[in-house]
């Protein structure tokens, strides 16, 4: 990892790399992870503003649809919904890949194995899981991908105006769950500061993302709480949602957003929280947060996922129930507790 960005040497050897990579190309793809959040989101449409005010062809893709609260952030910029290993990759001469610590969470399908000559991954990221699978790979030890591409954009001498100070400031509010977690240090205090100085604006960020749900999410909540457990160790709880249960309730998977942030990690003398959801006959979705200073990223990794000490996620190509089984054994081994029978 890369720390005390504005004085590193590596830092700038890398920032230097990536300019570069990124004047020699023609046309770029940006692609947000499965399952975009704020911070995916944000930092695809920070860099794509910059490469287009750069004079460069851009094109941006998602497996996932985009939740319809977060639209008007797009600023009319189109998203297709696309895998990435359906790319016709002849097309472009360079792949950013932001805020994604592994290839699979660029596709649902298996990443490619081969591209054309002359095609390039950089990837830039913020998690300390991060795989390094890029050409070139700038992993910093920032709250959000956005915070990370504030130092890389001050290396680089672009311009912040309020468009682009918005998407920024959004982007480290969101991954820092409106700064209550651990990952917000002091230079991300500093940094936000910055990017309000320029024009961003905590109104409206707050707005979009905690005022502006859809009656449906709050429903999906309501179903989380309802389905809701304390496991029998005391140190966390799960919640399950099948699919009949969503159908029933008429939500899409734009739609089941914000509940692991707000429930999961929540209750007085657990550790961490789990929601699992099941998408299809044989995935599950799974999102794990943490009370206080539990690694839950450690659990997420072991079920073949990642993410962040706070917050970290995983899916399983397994029904519910079976998926429920596996997570519960792994969640009592790392809390030391013995495993017998089923919950």
């Amino acid at each position: 990892m890369i720390k005390n960005l504005s004085t590193s040497l590596r830092f700038k050897k890398t920032a230097a790399k990536i300019l570069s990579g990124i004047k020699k190309a023609k046309k770029i793809l940006l692609a947000l992870h499965v399952s975009p959040d704020g911070d995916s989101l944000a930092s695809v449409m920070a860099l794509n503003l910059v490469l287009k005010r750069m004079k460069k062809e851009t094109q941006i893709i998602c497996f996932s649809r985009i939740p319809s609260r977060l639209l008007s952030w797009l600023d009319g910029e189109k998203i297709e919904n696309l895998d990435f290993a359906w790319v016709d990759f002849n097309n472009f001469d360079l792949f950013v890949a932001l805020d994604s610590a592994d290839k699979k969470m660029i596709t649902r399908s298996p990443f490619p194995e081969k591209f054309p000559p002359g095609f390039k991954i950089i990837n830039i990221d913020h998690h300390f899981t991060n795989t390094k699978y890029g050409k070139i790979n700038l992993v910093g030890q920032c709250s959000s991908t956005t915070e990370l591409l504030y130092h890389l954009f001050a290396q680089w001498q672009v311009k912040i105006d309020q468009k682009l100070a918005n998407f920024l400031f959004w982007g480290i509010m969101t991954d820092t769950g409106c700064f209550q977690y651990p990952n917000a240090s002091a230079d991300t205090f500093l940094a936000a500061a910055e990017l309000i100085k320029k024009g961003a604006s905590l109104d409206k960020a707050v707005l979009l993302n905690f005022r502006s749900y859809g009656l449906k999410t709050l429903k999906y909540w309501g179903k989380v709480l309802e389905n809701i457990e304390l496991d029998k160790s005391g140190k966390f709880v799960c919640s399950t949602v099948s699919r009949e249960e969503k159908e029933s309730l008429g939500v899409d998977p734009s739609e089941i957003e914000g509940a692991a942030s707000l429930f999961a990690p929540v209750i007085v003398g657990t550790e961490f929280g789990i929601i699992l959801n099941e998408e299809s006959k044989n995935l599950t979705r799974g999102s794990l947060r943490s009370r206080a200073d539990f690694d839950v990223s450690q659990i997420a990794q072991e079920l073949g996922g990642g993410g962040h000490k706070q917050a970290a996620g995983f899916s399983l190509a397994l029904p519910l129930e079976k998926a429920k089984e596996k997570v519960l054994e792994i969640a009592r081994k790392s809390i030391s507790l013995p495993i017998s029978g089923k919950k």
